[in-house]
């Protein structure tokens, strides 16, 4: 039997083809007492990280948010990871007292003119819950004065509402900060998770909002198509843009992953969506899309 899931994380959308027994299991890939070489591991669990990071950002984080790269200069740098964590921590609640005072300022103001546009998407998304997706990554250095030291930069997503300069000198440490617009319509939705997932080296660590939203998996279709029309759509559907867009109306592709399973004679496929809300979105470079089977 074929189940067909989906996966919606904001204006994202996965519908993933696979088999499964008649009980709901998984019908699996490897033989028994067969494992993944060190390297294919690796390689699959780096996969997942990107693959996990891309729902959250999507699910959590939109045009009108902040993205922001923060790097210690080598001699300010903390000399542990606690250090660096703790300065992260008192700079989220810089910002959090900010955002109360600068909403108590633009309800002020909104007073004065209530048709004022700007003012009112400021204060819309001053009102929103506050959420952060920060990994932490850990440089050593192997030359240098500042030989076996490490740095720490932060790969910060945080809800918008500041202005981005505000936001940069509030980092008190004498560091390197720059704050961008959040923009998946122009860059993807995938090119920032994939940029703060990038490196393999190093120590890395996520630093979270508690209240950020999961990904939504309505519950999936089963035995609505065959193993014979998934195999159809991985032979003759991967690259057809206008099929897909038909299928899953209001959604622009991306891309269509499919592979074949020699251990268990199944094909797999994957396709990859947005949300276009009508409008014309440019092209955006993709990579293949990473799969969990």
């Amino acid at each position: 039997m074929i189940r067909e899931k989906h996966t919606k994380s904001g204006k994202l959308f996965e519908a993933d083809f696979y088999p499964i027994w008649n009980d709901g299991r998984r019908i699996p890939t490897r033989a028994p007492k067969t494992n993944r070489s060190t390297e294919a591991q690796a390689k699959y669990n780096h996969s997942q990280a990107v693959k996990k990071a891309i729902r959250i950002v999507n699910a959590n984080f939109e045009t009108g948010d902040i993205f922001m790269h923060i790097t210690y200069r080598p001699e300010n740098a903390p000399l542990t990871e606690k250090a660096a964590k703790r300065d992260f921590a008192n700079y989220i609640r810089r910002v959090k007292t900010k955002r109360a005072s600068e909403l108590k300022r633009v309800s002020e103001l909104l007073k004065e003119n209530p048709n004022d546009k700007s003012l009112q998407k400021q204060k819309a998304k001053l009102k929103q819950p506050f959420l952060y997706y920060c990994p932490l990554e850990e440089t050593i250095y192997k030359s240098g004065k500042h030989k076996g030291k490490s740095n720490w930069h932060f790969h910060l997503l945080m809800t918008g509402g500041i202005d981005r300069d505000t936001l940069e000198d509030m980092w008190d440490k004498n560091a390197r900060v720059n704050a961008d617009r959040f923009q998946p319509e122009r860059f993807g939705p995938e090119s920032a998770a994939r940029y703060i997932t990038k490196d393999l080296h190093g120590s890395r660590k996520i630093l979270r909002s508690k209240n950020l939203k999961k990904p939504i998996s309505p519950k999936p279709k089963d035995g609505r198509i065959t193993a014979r029309g998934v195999q159809m759509l991985a032979t003759q559907r991967v690259d057809d843009k206008a099929y897909w867009e038909r299928k899953y109306k209001g959604y622009r592709f991306i891309r269509c992953f499919a592979r074949y399973n020699e251990y268990n004679g199944n094909w797999y496929v994957s396709v990859v969506m947005y949300k276009s809300d009508g409008e014309e979105m440019p092209q955006w470079e993709v990579n293949e899309w990473i799969t969990e089977y």
